[in-house]
């Protein structure tokens, strides 16, 4: 077993090593990364939201449309600060992120 004093002097000598090795990391632009990552705008103001420059409320029919996949039409049932939630017409329901309709992952419309 090691005393404290010798465990207390490899610590420091460690700390001093990372230290003389400097920043090992490259930084990148943050504003650039995070302006290309939401292509549209859309957020949640008094129980309605606000997606590509038209408002969406509760009971109204959209058309979803996601990459790779058919449109679906679905009515809206509840809509939070982080998440839209739909009935599809099959009776299943679901929930789209906002963050979804911000990256462009699914996509809405007026039916």
């Amino acid at each position: 077993m090691l005393q404290d004093l010798d465990i207390l002097e490899d610590w420091t000598a460690i700390r001093k090593a990372m230290a003389s090795l400097g920043p090992h990391r490259v930084k990148v632009d943050v504003p650039a990364v995070k302006a290309d990552r939401h292509h549209h705008v859309a957020r949640c103001e008094e129980g309605r939201l606000f997606y590509n420059n038209q408002w969406y409320c509760r009971g109204q029919t959209i058309c979803i449309n996601r990459k790779d996949e058919y449109p679906t039409s679905a009515i809206i049932t509840t809509i939070n600060n982080d998440e839209v939630w739909f009935k599809r017409l099959d009776g299943t329901k679901s929930k789209l992120y906002i963050s979804q309709l911000q990256k462009g992952k699914y996509t809405i419309k007026h039916s």
